[in-house]
């Protein structure tokens, strides 16, 4: 055998696999799941908040975003990012009683993989339309089932 003639498709072969590798790795690495997502505010068990998510997990980088709506009381888009297990989640009331009103939400929490469900608290703050400074203060908890 002619390794003169083995070493270029010996390169080729390595190449392929390792983008090959690379590939499988980085597709395994994000997982998309749809999580129902049960919230409440200062422990008050009354005041729930539900919602639905598309769930991003990437390694503890993970995001998602959703829809609350509370026909006839209240409307928000919600986004959210975690970054090492700490979350930062919006919400961005679109109804018209509450329109251009913010909830930042502040917390910790992490997606257990082995039962698909996400425990994530903390605090919030709450900003009205045009004001500088935040007119509530809180706690919140959000209880994830995901699938």
């Amino acid at each position: 055998m002619n390794i003169r003639k083995l070493a270029p498709a010996a390169v080729g072969t390595a190449i392929t696999l390792g983008v090959l590798y690379g590939v499988s790795r980085d597709a395994s690495a994000q997982a998309r799941q749809t999580c129902h997502m049960r919230g409440v505010w200062n422990g008050a068990v009354a005041d729930v908040f539900e919602f639905d998510a598309a769930y991003v997990y990437n390694r503890g980088e993970d995001d998602f975003t959703g829809v609350y709506n509370n026909p006839g009381v209240s409307q928000a888009n919600i986004s959210a990012a975690a970054r090492s297990g700490k979350w930062a989640i919006r919400l961005d009331y679109i109804d018209p009683v509450h329109r251009g009103w913010v909830r930042k939400l502040v917390g910790t929490g992490a997606l257990d993989g082995t039962k698909h469900g996400i425990l994530i608290s903390g605090t919030f703050t709450q900003w009205l339309p045009g004001q500088s400074s935040p007119n509530e203060n809180g706690t919140f908890v959000i209880d994830g089932k995901c699938k």
